[in-house]
């Protein structure tokens, strides 16, 4: 077998194919690309869902190329109790280009060496000013390098690219460095010469600067500030080398504070928040006071990245100051401050005061025209009021920051993804589901284009959120995987509290219960300056829910007293109602109907409160499944009615979970066949969506119904081992193993007594009174009915 790059044959080679093939049947096979899920396997472990998306696309399919990026990708280390990672650079490997080389004539490797110190992209007419040589013999040397498959056209002209990103850095990583030092330099002075602008020349002159050029230090300064909202990674890199060119000198303090500014907000936007704080820091304490504003719109910067921090009290304290430290000629300073201290007050739990303070900054943005931070204002004071229940000004806020969100270029994004995330938010809340979608993944995808990180965590949380109840569960277990990923290297607790929920709440849905416990409980353990923010509400919900899916009730019910009592003060109107249909489901499942009643009807309350059809719904069917309990001939119309409700709202999980209700209801009216049927339809519609939690129940009940039906065959208690939950089955089989409640209780990380109250259901359900009756009736059952006992459920 031959294998060879049909670009890079020979013409010898293509002749002795050729001789070859007139003697014998020779067969060519055209390579297609690597199938993406192929291309899996070489990458799993290598990095999220997300990033090996990224990976695959970026290697276009080529093994070869992938490979390449993987070797390419950051190792991170464990540095502290916190788990805080640090990236630390590698070198791709990058061995089988470099070979591509050796046959190269010298002449040829010099202007392949020289065109990649301009870029994956060049022009042949600066590639012959760096090399001094003539222009036909360049453009002679650029033709043979594209009949070897290294190089080829970009655009009539002039103009060329390496075969692939990954050939151009191996080819530029394994010039000699000297050569390579020397060569930026004449790029940048045949650029000079040409007049190009900061931003051209910088990625040269941040190669061959040397300690105190002040000439060199401005370039890189200018370039810097020139991408600071687009490219920050850049501008970062670029800052970095100015400083430590810059002489370490009185005269030149008032300019290193100020770029020292304008670098710690490039590491903020990468999402090195401590970096940033610590750096912005020590340039404040040298920045003198005049300007005033410059100071105060560095504090406002640390202000932000503080919160994420979790330093919400001393935040509040310096804002305050440096705004008592104003004067009145600096209007917009002066709402950039008002709106840090609107945040920490809605992260505080105090939407009424996010308000007015938001208001206050509106007030003077509008008259300034400055849209960014006008779109953030008017997108927090949407979530303050809708978290306060006051939807009709939320809707007309929300519409407000659309309308200029939506006509908005990346430059002017930059400025205001906190309005992103605000506005996506707002939008959940009030269940304009595809709004929400939209506007996190114009975040997302301006985020990851532009490197800009600082509020990424956020914007995935939020875009997985929607998905998860939209029924999209692959799709939101990826942006959540990586948004926990990112949120885990940014050490902020306000970015891992959410992230950290909303993984959790996908993983209920995918049935990976025990994740979504430890998430839902790591994310509950953040540091919490105060325990009272919508996020740490959030998160306790799904731990209410991860709880009780996991057979532990009275643990769910015990973290109403965490979100405030009965009330719920600490949680968002609209989340209200979320939470008591869940205290409703963790009362039926203690057996205490008379509690779950009282709950519906605090769920009927606070959905009327706000009028949206889809919590409407939601508390509808708390009232079924509390029917279903103690009237079962009533729970049809409103099961059918919140199933109805729900689908028109777009929530499809918790639709799916009202035609469960509807299955039972219609089985308890003695319609079994159209039970069945409805019960069956329930089961596929979840399995199609990888919801296994609702599609086991589907199965049990189905099962169970079936064989309580008066056509049923047998009454044997064998046949009733199916009718258990998933949790009453793990421990039917591990007391059929011969294992004791406390080593059960040990083995599954639950409560002893939470083990004696599955126990003593088992006995019910199965007619028994003795755990030897237990193992019998387990072992005459199909094993493949039960569920592994060491498994998820």
């Amino acid at each position: 077998m031959l294998a060879y790059r049909n670009r890079q044959a020979t013409p010898r080679l293509q002749a002795a194919l050729r001789g070859r093939s007139e003697q014998m049947v020779v067969d060519h096979i055209h390579l297609e690309p690597l199938p993406e899920e192929e291309a899996e396997e070489m990458l799993a472990g290598e990095a999220t869902a997300f990033n090996r998306r990224h990976l695959y696309r970026e290697s276009e399919g080529n093994p070869g190329y992938l490979k390449a990026l993987i070797s390419e990708q950051p190792v991170f280390t464990t540095r502290d109790d916190l788990s805080r990672l640090h990236q630390t650079p590698r070198f791709g490997n990058y061995a089988r280009y470099t070979e591509e080389l050796a046959s190269l004539r010298p002449e040829m490797r010099e202007v392949a060496d020289a065109a990649a110190i301009i870029g994956h992209e060049f022009e042949a007419g600066l590639l012959t000013q760096m090399l001094g040589r003539n222009e036909t013999e360049v453009l002679g040397t650029i033709g043979e390098l594209i009949r070897r498959d290294l190089v080829h056209p970009v655009v009539r002209g002039q103009y060329f690219a390496f075969r692939h990103p990954v050939v151009h850095r191996a080819i530029y990583n394994h010039s000699e460095l000297s050569w390579r030092v020397d060569m930026h330099l004449r790029a940048d002075e045949a650029l000079c010469t040409r007049g190009a602008s900061p931003f051209e020349r910088a990625p040269h002159v941040e190669q061959w600067i040397r300690h105190g050029d002040l000439a060199a230090v401005d370039i890189l300064d200018e370039a810097a500030r020139a991408v600071a909202f687009t490219d920050p990674g850049k501008a970062s890199a670029w800052l970095t080398t100015a400083l430590r060119a810059l002489p370490q000198q009185p005269r030149f303090e008032a300019q290193r504070a100020r770029m020292m500014i304008l670098l710690a907000e490039a590491r903020g936007a990468t999402g090195q928040l401590r970096e940033c704080r610590d750096l912005m820091h020590e340039a404040l304490s040298i920045l003198p006071r005049d300007p005033v504003a410059q100071h105060a719109e560095a504090v406002a910067f640390v202000a932000m990245v503080q919160r994420l921090l979790g330093g919400r009290e001393e935040t509040d304290a310096m804002l305050r100051l440096e705004l008592g430290a104003l004067g009145s000629e600096d209007a917009l300073v002066r709402a950039s401050l008002k709106f840090e201290i609107a945040a920490g007050q809605l992260h505080s739990g105090d939407p009424l005061g996010c308000y007015q303070w938001a208001q206050e900054a509106l007030t003077v943005v509008e008259r300034h025209g400055h849209r960014p931070l006008q779109a953030s204002c008017l997108g927090l004071m949407a979530m303050a009021n809708t978290a306060n229940g006051r939807t009709e000004l939320a809707y007309e806020l929300l519409r407000q920051a659309t309308t200029i969100l939506d006509g908005m270029l990346d430059s002017e994004l930059a400025q205001s993804l906190d309005a992103v995330m605000w506005i996506g938010w707002s939008e959940v809340l009030l269940e304009r589901w595809d709004e929400a979608l939209r506007h996190f993944e114009k975040g997302v995808g301006f985020a990851i284009r532009s490197g800009y990180r600082l509020f990424l965590p956020h914007l995935l949380a939020g875009k997985a959120f929607v998905l998860r109840d939209r029924g999209k569960l692959s799709e939101a277990h990826v942006a959540v995987e990586h948004a926990v990923y990112l949120a885990e290297r940014t050490d902020s607790p306000e970015e891992l509290v959410n992230a950290y929920a909303v993984r959790g709440y996908v993983d209920i849905a995918l049935g990976h219960l025990d994740s979504a416990l430890q998430n839902s409980f790591a994310a509950t353990l953040q540091p919490r300056h105060s325990a009272s923010g919508w996020k740490e509400a959030l998160a306790l919900r799904i731990l209410g829910e991860a709880r009780l899916l996991n057979g532990d009730p009275e643990g769910c019910l015990a973290l109403v007293t965490d979100a405030g009592g009965p009330d719920l003060p600490t949680a968002d109107a609209g989340s209200r109602v979320a939470w008591y249909e869940l205290l409703v489901r963790a009362e039926l499942t203690a057996g205490r109907p008379g509690q779950a009643e009282e709950w519906a009807q605090r769920a009927v309350h606070a959905a009327e409160l706000l009028g949206q059809p889809g919590r409407m719904a939601l508390a509808t069917l708390a009232q079924a499944q509390v029917l279903l309990r103690q009237k079962p001939e009533a729970a049809l119309t409103p099961a059918q009615h919140a199933a109805g409700g729900l689908e028109e709202a777009g929530r499809v999980i918790d639709a799916l979970r009202a035609r469960l209700v509807v299955g039972l209801a219609l089985w308890h009216e003695g319609r079994f066949d159209d039970a069945a049927k409805e019960l069956k339809a329930t089961q596929l519609a979840c399995e199609q969506l990888g919801a296994t939690v609702l599609a086991r129940q589907a199965r049990v009940e189905r099962r169970r119904l079936a064989a309580r039906a008066p056509h049923a065959r047998s009454t044997d208690p064998e046949s009733c081992v199916i009718a258990l939950t998933g949790r009453e089955q793990q421990i039917a089989a591990l007391v059929s193993s011969g294992l004791t409640n406390r080593l059960i209780a040990k083995r599954l990380h639950i409560a002893e007594k939470t083990v004696e109250m599955h126990l003593s259901n088992v006995f019910a359900k199965l007619g028994v009174s003795n755990r030897a009756a237990v193992a019998a009736a387990v072992a005459r059952d199909d094993p493949e009915t039960l569920p592994d006992a060491a498994s998820d459920q």
